[in-house]
């Protein structure tokens, strides 16, 4: 992918928890990420409906649904954004095995997913080693 250097990265953030959201939000400005916020996937569809969407990540955290059907959500936006494969989607996992925590996953193309664990600096690491990719 690689950023431009000096150039302030963009995630697309789609978050429907409320305080999720605002710790994210606040987490990732810190570490110098841009963001565009969404709060469901109806509203990050509506944003970008014209097509005009510019991100360089796709950050999704849908509730109540599968790691599978975010996956399918977050490439629908990607799709609809006119965003290329090469932009990479990030599912973070609601719920998964004990063994996954503080993991990430590649699971084809530039979609990966991301199982919290205790690291705080887990996600940005994520983000920092597919900048640099």
């Amino acid at each position: 992918m690689g950023i431009e250097q000096g150039k302030q990265p963009t995630i697309f953030l789609i978050e429907e928890d409320d305080e999720t959201r605002a710790v994210l939000k606040l987490s990732l400005t810190r570490c110098g990420y841009r963001l565009s916020v969404a709060i469901d996937e109806e509203d990050a569809l509506d944003r970008v409906s014209n097509g005009q969407m510019s991100a360089d990540f796709v950050l999704i955290n849908v509730v109540g649904k599968s790691v599978e059907d975010t996956l399918q959500i977050g490439r629908r936006i990607r799709e609809q954004a006119k965003l290329d494969g090469n932009t990479p989607l990030i599912v973070m996992a609601e719920k998964y095995a004990r063994d996954l925590e503080g993991t990430d996953e590649n699971v084809g193309g530039n979609d990966w997913i991301f199982y919290l664990g205790e690291d705080p600096e887990q996600l940005r690491n994520l983000l920092h080693r597919l900048t640099a990719t």
